[in-house]
């Protein structure tokens, strides 16, 4: 039997299920519009509406400089011949005496330099003209050092006084001077000026 009552609870129905169809319409609406939202948000610790810069890959460390190996290139511009020369312990061979196309020695490997030493960089040389007496003086290198360093060039002056440098082609000779024989200067007269301005001592 029909009854206001039935009419009313399948109303009640009705616009439940209207409701409920409106409910679901606003919550598909909502979630697209908050899914965009999510995926568009900045990475954390961006400012919003910035591009996020790819960080850069970390740099490798520069490797450490290792010492260089320097080839000895000896220079006797005295009056005698040098049985043995040193550059800081490093044996340096003879020297003969020089001419006027050559320094009197040839190349002996090595002496060792560390790049970045500051000049003045002072060496040790140590000689021998008899092996019975051994004189030392330490010489400041003051030469600029080349960007690819090959050479250490000892000179032996007439006066006493020793030079060092560090160059990249082979040392040249700084004078020219004429010889009679390959360990004397000269026929009579040589004389050396080692023991006035170097320290000189009987044996090594």
């Amino acid at each position: 039997m029909w009854s206001f009552r039935d009419d009313e609870r399948r109303a009640r129905r009705r616009d439940g299920l209207t409701v409920s169809r409106a409910v679901c319409r606003w919550l598909l609406l909502l979630g697209g519009l908050m899914v965009p939202a999510a995926c568009s948000q900045s990475p954390a610790g961006s400012k919003p509406g910035t591009t996020p810069v790819p960080s850069s890959a970390p740099t490798a460390p520069s490797p450490s400089s290792a010492p260089a190996a320097l080839e000895i290139n000896g220079f006797n511009y005295t009056d005698l011949y040098i049985d043995s020369f040193e550059v800081n312990g490093q044996g340096g061979g003879n020297l003969y005496v020089s001419s006027k196309t050559s320094g009197g020695g040839g190349s002996v490997c090595c002496a060792s330099w560390t790049p970045g030493t500051d000049a003045p960089l002072p060496v040790r040389i140590r000689w021998t003209r008899d092996r019975k007496r051994w004189c030392e003086q330490e010489v400041p290198i003051r030469s600029p050092v080349p960007v690819n360093p090959q050479h250490l060039g000892v000179h032996f002056f007439p006066d006493g006084h020793i030079e060092a440098e560090i160059t990249e082609a082979p040392p040249r000779l700084k004078i020219q001077l004429d010889r009679v024989h390959p360990e004397e200067r000269k026929a009579s007269g040589n004389t050396v000026r080692d023991e006035q301005t170097s320290r000189c001592q009987d044996g090594y």
